[in-house]
This record gives structure tokens, C-alpha cells and sequence, in this order.
């Protein structure tokens, strides 16, 4: 996995301007680094099978629109991810045309996987939220 990319490709020194600039201008403060975004990314990298969907908020304010591909769609840099959203659920088909479609919760499998990694992270509903920066911005999270 060593030709994918890491949480700091794409970093140079006018993105990291940028970068620190929206960091000073919001008084944010940093609570992750891009080894542990590493250690995400290759956890679900080397899943078979279902992988999560994610989006994520930039410190500049973009927030990313949901997706699952966990190679090259991931927001590069991390160092500018503010916030990161990762699905807990899966969709599995319906088994039958009368039967309704059901899902798989994961929430205890990739909490346990983000703990351990040593991220700062919440969960509400069916989402995983670890911050990048503090203090914690909860837009558009779901509700308690």
C-alpha cells in the first residue's frame, strides 16, 4: 500500500499557508496528526468487502459530500480536515421482495478501531465523528 496516498500528500507550503491561516482566524487548536489518520485510512484500506461511507470538513469550511472509496477520494490533506464523519451502518439487500431490506451496525467495531487509534470522537445515531481540531463543531451532526 506503500504508492497509495497518506493523510499528508498533497501538502506543500501554500496549502499549509492556507491551512494555518483558517487555523489562526478560528483559534482552533490540533487533536490529531497525520500518523493517526494513517492508521484509519489503512484500517479500512485493508477491509474486504464493505467499507463505510465518510465526509469530512475542511478548517476553510467545505464539507465534503458523502462517499466510500478509501484510496484516492479521501480529503488530502488531513492536516486540514477539521472534522471527519464516518457511517456506521450497513445496508444489506432484502432476501426476498416481501421482506424489507436490513442493516448491519458497525458502531462497536470502528469505535473500538477509533479508540485504540487514540482519536478524539463522538457518536450520535448512526454516525462517527472524530475531530481533527478543537473545540468541537457539531454542524451538521445528528442530534443527541
Amino acid at each position: 500500500m506503500n504508492d497509495l496516498p497518506s493523510a499528508e500528500t498533497g501538502h506543500n507550503d501554500a496549502l499549509r499557508k492556507k491551512i494555518d491561516a483558517a487555523i489562526a482566524a478560528r483559534n482552533l487548536g490540533r487533536v490529531s496528526n497525520n500518523t493517526r489518520w494513517d492508521e484509519l485510512i489503512n484500517h479500512f484500506r485493508l477491509l474486504t468487502g464493505w467499507r463505510p461511507s465518510y465526509r469530512s470538513k475542511s478548517v476553510t469550511g467545505h464539507i465534503s459530500a458523502w462517499d466510500v472509496e478509501w484510496f484516492y477520494h479521501l480529503p488530502f490533506p488531513f492536516a486540514s480536515v477539521e472534522w471527519f464523519d464516518i457511517g456506521l451502518r450497513e445496508g444489506v439487500p432484502a432476501k426476498g421482495r416481501l421482506l424489507a431490506p436490513s442493516t448491519i451496525d458497525h458502531t462497536d467495531e470502528i469505535s473500538n478501531v477509533v479508540k485504540q487509534i487514540g482519536f478524539e470522537f463522538e457518536v450520535r445515531g448512526d454516525v462517527l465523528r472524530i475531530w481533527g481540531y478543537m473545540p468541537k463543531s457539531y454542524e451538521g451532526f445528528p442530534a443527541a
